[in-house]
């Protein structure tokens, strides 16, 4: 896209797309390193939209192109995956469905093979999948950098900042939407678009102060900034709020002690259910 407005209106909700993907592959209940290749297969499937897109828009495909794009997902993604996974470690925050009583029901914690050869089989299809599409022998990590402009300075320090405030923004989404009790969701919101806002002029004064003004293209840039993120939360509300009808909710897991107090508690009071 050439005009910036419609440009940032693409990232918020391309943003909200990668996010959802991260969500699914750190606070959904279940193991980690099982749903990691099904994350990954889902990072690479999205990518292919993109590089879709490029060889529709150049009318041929287009290696350089494809790995800017590449290289930008996968930054976003780190930058998402990562913070999102130190939460859900550090407040054991996880997504569970009504009918679920306990973290270990109907679930063997312990590595399958079956398990296993499907996490190979999703990577081994995943690589499969990115191979295909770069169809020309000139690929590097150099050349990927350079197309994303992750190379500069500038770029890199924009796009960081971005991404930083955009987790300062979906956070709390998630929260409110699976977390809260329904009836404060309403007032929750209003406060959050309040915050969305208040967070995003912090975001365009620290981008003025450090790369200077964008000249004629400032108001499409930073009220597509404005609109990019309130699209990008009111997004994750929907998905977030879906699943609520669903029947899933966001909870604090409990530590491993009580777990062991729990089931300790369980055998004594019920002896039979051991």
């Amino acid at each position: 896209m050439q005009e910036a407005f419609p440009a940032m209106l693409a990232i918020g909700v391309v943003t909200a797309q990668l996010t959802v993907i991260c969500v699914w592959g750190t606070l959904v209940r279940g193991t980690f390193w099982i749903r990691l290749p099904w994350t990954l297969l889902l990072l690479v499937v999205s990518w292919c939209g993109f590089a879709w897109g490029i060889t529709l828009e150049k009318g041929d495909p287009n290696t350089e192109a494809m790995l800017g794009a590449a290289a930008l997902w996968t930054f976003g993604f780190i930058t998402s995956f990562v913070p999102l996974k130190i939460a859900a470690l550090f407040f054991r925050w996880q997504i569970v469905h009504d009918t679920e009583d306990s973290p270990n029901a109907g679930r063997n914690f312990n590595y399958a093979i079956r398990d296993i050869m499907i996490g190979t089989l999703l990577l081994a299809i995943t690589m499969g999948i990115g191979r295909g599409m770069l169809t020309s022998e000139d690929i590097s990590f150099a050349l990927a950098l350079h197309a994303s402009g992750l190379d500069a300075p500038e770029p890199l320090f924009a796009i960081t900042l971005y991404g930083m405030v955009s987790l300062l923004v979906k956070l709390p989404c998630i929260w409110i939407a699976l977390g809260e009790k329904a009836e404060k969701i309403p007032s929750r919101i209003g406060l959050w678009v309040v915050y969305c806002f208040l967070l995003t002029l912090f975001e365009i004064g620290l981008l003025l102060s450090v790369l200077g003004d964008p000249g004629s293209e400032s108001i499409s840039i930073f009220g597509g900034m404005i609109i990019s993120h309130q699209l990008m939360g009111a997004i994750m509300l929907a998905v977030c709020c879906t699943l609520r009808g669903l029947g899933y909710r966001l909870e604090r897991s409990r530590s491993p002690q009580a777990e062991r107090r729990r089931a300790t508690t369980t055998a004594a009071v019920h002896p039979e259910s051991v």
